[in-house]
Formats: structure tokens, sequence, C-alpha cells
């Protein structure tokens, strides 16, 4: 027994409609900006992208043919080196490079300088402005630090094992630019709120903007 169907134009017409308005809208997300969760100052969002835009300028450098050593070689050229440490092929160099970014930038009055992790947070926490809550959405221009060992849900407060300059938000996720990921300069894509994030070091670039301007 065959049994015959109906075709139905009206509904054909539906779906082919509904996956235009579906493709419209992955297109949209797939191709729109990363950017700010939110709207800032039209000059801080602009002082927050000339941190971002100098990270950028290292995209590439990497350990496998030493074009990472600028940074290296960069972060201790300072007159007084952090806790009197000179880096070495033998260090990590995550904080190295997002300090040598804030140097070059001409941000190290809000974003302290280090080759450490844990010591660059114990420096904002001092600038009271280390946001220890890890759901939070961050702008870019801020950094983020990880903590790969946390395997439960909710605020990490363990030992820092990395950390990245923010690149934008599109929710839910975040882009990141890193240095020695991967023994590169490159970016990370992640969920807001992920497991691994330790926090942020939150830049008070509002009062950078205002010391320009006085």
């Amino acid at each position: 027994m065959v049994v015959k169907t109906k075709f139905s134009w009206r509904l054909a017409v539906k779906l082919a409609a509904a996956g235009l308005v579906l493709a419209a809208l992955a297109g949209h997300y797939l191709f729109a900006p990363w950017g700010f969760y939110w709207k800032v100052d039209e000059k801080e969002a602009a002082l927050r992208m000339s941190l971002v835009e100098t990270a950028q300028g290292y995209l590439g450098l990497n350990e496998a043919d030493g074009s990472y050593r600028v940074i290296l070689d960069r972060y201790n050229a300072q007159p007084v080196l952090p806790m009197n440490y000179v880096l070495t092929d033998e260090d990590s160099w995550c904080a190295a490079f997002v300090s040598v970014a804030a140097m070059d930038a001409g941000l190290t009055d809000i974003i302290p300088v280090e080759c450490g992790c844990q010591r660059q947070i114990g420096l904002f926490e001092e600038l009271g402005t280390w946001e220890e809550k890890d759901s939070a959405v961050p702008l870019p221009g801020d950094l983020i630090y990880y903590d790969w060992d946390n395997r439960r849900p909710g605020d990490c407060t363990g030992w820092a094992d990395h950390v990245g300059i923010v690149v934008g938000t599109k929710w839910p996720f975040l882009k990141v630019i890193e240095g020695n990921r991967d023994d590169q300069v490159c970016y990370r894509y992640l969920l807001l709120n992920d497991i691994s994030i330790r926090g942020f070091g939150r830049p008070d670039y509002a009062s950078a903007v205002e010391a320009c301007l006085n």
C-alpha cells in the first residue's frame, strides 16, 4: 500500500523563511565585531583599545623561531626590574607580555608591571582595581587571570597560572590575546564565567583619561 502525502507550499515557504532568518542571525553573530559589553565614554574606550591594539602588534611572535625574545628584552630593559628579576628563556612570559603591552601603551600607572601573575594580582589589589568575581563581564583592555587547577564551580581563589588581555565580548563568549599560549602570542576564545577564570584586573582607565585632560 502506497501512502501519498500532500505537499504543502505554505509550510515549505515558512520553513524556508525560518531558515533564512536563522542564517541571517548566525551570519550577524559570526561577523559582528568583538567589542564592549556596555557603552563607555569615547575617550575611555579609545584608551582601552590602545592596549588591545598594542598587544595585537605582537601577534605571531613565538618560541619556535625565537621572535618572542623581543618581549623578554623589552621587559628586561626596564631601569628597575620588579623583584630585581631578569627574565630568561626558562621562564613563563605571559605576565611579561601584558606588562610590555602596558609599557608600550603608556599605561603603567594603572596596569602594574610584573612577570609573575600572582604578584601582579597583589598589585591590582593594592590599587583597588582587582575584581574577584569570576562571573564579572570584563571590557576590552581588562586583564583576565586563570587557574588551570580549578575544578569546582563558584569563585576561584587558587593560585593564578596565566594572564591575558581581554579583546572583547560577544555574549556569551570572550576573546583574549595572550602571550605564552602554546609558546606564542595568539588569541583564546572562552565562555564568560569559565571555570578556569581566576579573576580580573580592572585598570582605572577613567582616571587615566581624567589625568590626560588635566
